[in-house]
């Protein structure tokens, strides 16, 4: 009887323990591997059968998963505000235009209209001696017959359209310009009625200032006078001026490029009221057309003219003796400003 008393109370305390442990933290989870319980048969008076226990008796613990936080997401970066470049300065470019009838060669020969004034060639020293005095970048000239031009060809810095590209005698009505200071991105010539309507071609250049990059077109003309050889020219210089306005107004629409004339037109008021009549020109010696023609009386038949945009900042026509004994025309000199576009400019990094 005492025995099976005590083997009753060992199987209550192993049971009461093991639920204890498996049951003393409801958090955690456990696994318990017990031996399949075994039926006692039923105590007799005599004996009590002894109580088998399970020798593999284990529990696992699993560790209560920790909560994780949440990824933070990365907070976008401010962005920072492009700077805005700052424009640099337009280019502004000044410059001085002149238009210069050298008096041809064959004029102060013995047979010429000017038979005691110096040589063609002696004439050109003196007006590279004027081109130097003004201080010219590019110059429009008449009657630069070709002995001439090679005379100013070694004592002036300048480059020469047509000069001798073409024939001999079309060195007259060259377009000259420092070539320390413009390069050529554009040759032509068109071509006018000249003396009794025989056509003449007549230079228009493009050219670009080396240090600003600013382009400009320049065109030189020499239209028909009257003389005591050729008569009743008017017509031809009618022709020749339509053609010569035409030329301004399409170079214009076309390029936008500041368009400048120079030229021995052999007509004062009437050429000025037609050019600038006729296309978007101003003289640089002054002058109007709006509400009427108020050319300024001219004295010269020589004119300078440059499209609308150009500021003309002086006007000079030279009638020095150092002139008078060079050519029987004054040398007219002007002064021109041109500004071109201004860029983006740059931004400086951070």
């Amino acid at each position: 009887m005492l025995a099976l008393v005590t083997a009753a109370c060992l199987v209550t305390l192993v049971t009461v323990g093991v639920g204890y442990v498996v049951h003393s933290d409801p958090d955690r989870a456990a696994l318990v591997k017990t031996a399949p319980e075994s039926r006692s048969p039923a105590p007799s008076s005599s004996s009590a059968a002894p109580v088998e226990m399970a020798s593999d008796l284990s529990v696992t613990m699993t560790a209560r998963p920790k909560a994780t936080k949440k990824a933070e997401k990365p907070k976008p970066k401010k962005k920072t505000p492009k700077p805005t470049p700052t424009p640099e300065p337009p280019p502004v470019l000044d410059f001085v235009i002149s238009s210069f009838n050298v008096l041809g060669s064959s004029h102060t020969s013995g047979s010429g209209k000017r038979p005691g004034m110096a040589s063609g060639r002696t004439r050109a020293g003196f007006a590279a001696s004027l081109i130097r005095r003004h201080g010219s970048d590019v110059v429009g000239f008449q009657e630069l017959q070709g002995d001439q031009l090679a005379v100013m060809q070694r004592r002036t810095g300048m480059d020469f359209y047509p000069g001798f590209a073409l024939r001999r005698r079309d060195t007259e009505n060259s377009i000259g310009w420092r070539r320390d200071t413009w390069v050529a991105v554009e040759k032509h010539t068109v071509t006018i009625p000249y003396f009794n309507g025989n056509g003449r071609p007549m230079p228009y250049v493009r050219l670009r200032n080396i240090q600003t990059g600013i382009e400009a077109w320049f065109a030189n003309f020499h239209n028909p006078a009257d003389t005591h050889r050729y008569h009743r020219q008017q017509r031809y210089r009618d022709r020749a001026t339509s053609i010569e306005v035409a030329l301004a107004n399409r170079l214009i629409r076309e390029t936008g490029l500041p368009v400048f004339i120079t030229g021995d037109m052999n007509e004062r008021d009437e050429y000025f009221c037609r050019m600038t009549g006729g296309a978007p020109m101003i003289a640089a010696r002054g002058g109007s057309n709006s509400g009427g023609c108020k050319p300024g009386n001219p004295r010269a038949v020589d004119w300078i003219f440059g499209s609308q945009g150009v500021d003309f900042t002086g006007y000079f026509e030279d009638r020095s003796r150092l002139v008078g004994r060079t050519t029987d025309h004054p040398v007219i000199v002007a002064r021109a400003r041109l500004v071109g576009k201004a860029t983006a400019g740059t931004v400086d990094a951070d």
